[in-house]
């Protein structure tokens, strides 16, 4: 049986809008400012005395990573996107995600590469993930210059060393580690030792994750909001084949009477 409902065993937390916002202003009333990721890539930029570092993964549904840039755009906050490139769960070829992740990228934020190793083309990772900086790049219309890995909890850490000669470009991973950063994660809507809320009591620079199909999909039940973007993903590729289905007859009837 698929799994529709996430069990009753495991505690989820419920995240919104709201509270996402509340926790924006009650991190810059304390004096936390923002930074990117490519705020790394040179040694010689100098960073804040506190600072977080805010990241989004677009595992699913792009549309919501636009609505968050934009939430987080008004309140003057930028923050970094990471973007999966390898199609599993959404298409980041579709003219409607490229307007998206450049929409993004036009609000101030960072767009950064989300890459997953049961994807990969290459054996070397390294080319692996060059490969798929270069496709993102082009879709953004900029250079990338950040890169996370997505889901290690399940594939294990890759050691990444991109090929010599290309543009500096920093893993997120190894900013957290370099600069001892308190890494926070609402994962599955899952907190582990710290909310982002109970992290801006630790004496420590932070790196959040948040995923914005979490915060502001109506759903708070974890499974079954995959399950909805799910139905959204089949019932739009549905409609796509419908589409050409729908032309056939056309299509043959001019095939016959212009003899093309």
């Amino acid at each position: 049986m698929r799994l529709m409902t996430t069990p009753p065993g495991f505690a989820l937390s419920r995240l919104s809008r709201t509270l996402y916002l509340e926790f924006l202003a009650k991190a810059r009333a304390r004096g936390r400012a923002f930074v990117q990721f490519r705020d790394f890539v040179s040694a010689e930029k100098a960073l804040p005395t506190r600072y977080i570092v805010l990241r989004h993964d677009i595992d699913f549904a792009p549309a919501y990573s636009l609505e968050m840039a934009q939430l987080e755009h008004a309140a003057g906050i930028r923050s970094t996107y990471f973007v999966l490139v390898d199609g599993q769960y959404y298409n980041p070829l579709a003219s409607e995600t490229i307007g998206h992740i450049r929409r993004i990228h036009a609000l101030g934020h960072e767009v950064g590469l989300h890459f997953a190793l049961e994807s990969a083309v290459e054996a070397d990772v390294g080319r692996e993930v060059a490969l798929r900086l270069d496709i993102l790049s082009n879709i953004v219309g900029a250079p990338v210059r950040s890169f996370s890995q997505h889901d290690p909890v399940n594939a294990g850490w890759a050691r990444v060393e991109l090929p010599s000669g290309r543009e500096p470009c920093v893993n997120a991973f190894e900013v957290v580690r370099q600069h001892n950063l308190l890494y926070v994660s609402e994962s599955a809507m899952m907190w582990r030792q710290h909310t982002f809320e109970t992290a801006l009591d630790q004496d420590r620079n932070l790196c959040l994750l948040a995923h914005a199909h979490s915060w502001l999909h109506p759903q708070d039940d974890y499974v079954a909001l995959i399950r909805e973007l799910e139905s959204e993903e089949l019932r739009a590729t549905r409609e796509r084949f419908d589409r050409f289905v729908d032309r056939l007859a056309a299509y043959y009837e001019r095939r016959m009477t212009e003899g093309i």
